[in-house]
């Protein structure tokens, strides 16, 4: 086998352990909240919608906060591929949990360990994949993309099928594909590079990808730009927190949208079928949108990635503001009102996930040019964590506005939207000077000398 031909199966297999990984998360995500509020007598806890949101929200936390800690177990202690293999198997353990137990007990044991999980396997897997291609920036950028991508099938996939089973079998499933994904991975380890398959090694120079030194002011001013960007990813982290990180549309869509179709006969798409719309649109919408931005780089109309970053600001902003003014339609006080067009809410879950897709892989392909190796885990932990704390905002945000009968709606969501629009603004006249920045301390990282 060719080294391209044993690099490409390796990306593969790491993507196909994210897929499950994903699935496991949107699939929980899908599900926890409608088995909350579920009756007992229905298989549920018996919860109400405001304790359901609370409890998104800390999911979210635990899934998204822990991999800033336990990245560094990647970073310091296991290795990066070991680190993929020790989390995807507390992964499978919560799943198996979830399903053996019953009670909120139970059900709290299980999400720990699926989120202790993820926060091994999650800011470790980036690092994995920048490895496969450690000299070849152009492969590495396109090995990211298809690693995105597998990322988003497993998101949509996991709530599509998790919506035919019973919660039982719901919170199982994606635990079975995390076993053959496992497995999938323990076989390619021999693709896996080297410098991946054991502990790290510490002490000597840090370097970048090609072996120049990351050291002094290069590396003081990589971390600058990477730090200011941050306030980008944190805008998106927000209305992703409140789109699809928590329960908050989730139970909108259920109580307020009219999600009935007419097929010849009335149909009704099932609430956590909704949850796919966000990896379901930057799977179809990633390749146009690389293959314009291809198109541009040819004509020399390159968009920088802090461009692209304030572009997706801008459209995860906007997002917020409309969300705001479609539930202003609910009247206050009802607890049932499909007042919301079904093709309106997919709409506006759709302008979030284009933002994201100009946000998430964009500065996660940012971090693996400009953050030395010890810190690359680690950093991708500090954007999960991110998107932890503002998902658990995001749950607070939502669970005020369904109080006195959701009197505060349109207020709590109008102010969130408008203050990242602010936020997005103060970055617009900072973007030359980190074009400037990132091509001046890092010449031929891609197009635009890494810009």
């Amino acid at each position: 086998m060719t080294q391209a031909r044993r690099r490409a199966l390796g990306v593969a297999m790491v993507s196909f352990a994210e897929l499950w990984e994903r699935a496991s998360f949107y699939s929980l995500s899908g599900v926890m909240a409608l088995y909350a509020i579920a009756k007992v007598s229905d298989g549920g806890l018996g919860w109400t919608s405001g304790e359901a949101d609370k409890l998104s929200g800390t999911y979210t936390l635990l899934a998204f906060g822990l991999p800033v800690f336990l990245g560094i177990v990647g970073d310091r202690l296991t290795g990066h591929y070991r680190a993929v293999v020790l989390g995807g198997c507390v992964i499978v353990t919560g799943h198996a949990t979830l399903f053996v137990t019953s009670g909120e007990s139970g059900f709290w044991a299980g999400l720990l360990l699926v989120a202790a999980g993820t926060g091994l396997l999650k800011p470790a897997m980036p690092c994995l994949v920048s490895s496969f291609y450690p000299e070849q920036q152009l492969q590495r950028d396109q090995a990211f993309k298809w690693y995105y991508l597998m990322i988003n099938l497993g998101a949509a996939m996991g709530p599509i099928v998790a919506g035919f089973f019973s919660f039982k079998w719901a919170f199982l499933w994606a635990g079975l594909g995390m076993m053959v994904a496992l497995v999938l991975l323990v076989a390619a380890r021999s693709l896996v590079p080297m410098v991946e398959r054991g502990p790290p090694q510490h002490g000597g120079p840090e370097r970048d990808e090609e072996g120049d030194p990351m050291t002094g002011t290069r590396l003081r001013r990589n971390l600058t730009v990477l730090f200011v960007l941050f306030g980008l990813f944190l805008v998106w982290a927000l209305s992703y927190g409140v789109f699809a990180g928590t329960s908050d549309t989730e139970l909108i869509a259920k109580n307020f949208v009219d999600r009935s179709l007419d097929l010849g006969f009335t149909q009704k798409v099932p609430t956590v079928w909704l949850n796919s719309i966000e990896p379901t649109v930057i799977v179809v919408a990633t390749p146009l949108i690389t293959l314009a931005i291809a198109a541009a780089a040819r004509r020399g109309w390159y968009p920088s990635m802090p461009a692209q970053m304030v572009f997706g600001g801008l459209l995860s902003t906007a997002a917020l503001i409309g969300l705001a003014y479609a539930v202003r339609a609910i009247p206050v006080g009802d607890q049932e009102a499909p007042v919301i067009a079904l093709g309106t809410f997919v709409g506006l879950y759709a302008i979030m996930s284009i933002g994201e897709i100009f946000i998430s892989p964009v500065y996660m392909a940012l971090i693996t040019r400009l953050a030395p190796r010890r810190l690359q885990a680690t950093f991708q932990g500090m954007c999960l964590l991110a998107i932890g704390l503002l998902g658990f905002a995001a749950s607070r945000i939502g669970a005020a506005a369904e109080a006195d009968g959701g009197a505060e709606r349109f207020g709590d969501y109008l102010v969130s939207g408008v203050a990242t629009l602010v936020l997005v603004a103060l970055f617009i006249p900072v973007v030359p000077w980190m074009k400037r920045t990132i091509r001046k301390w890092n010449p031929g990282h891609g197009p635009g000398g890494g810009a």
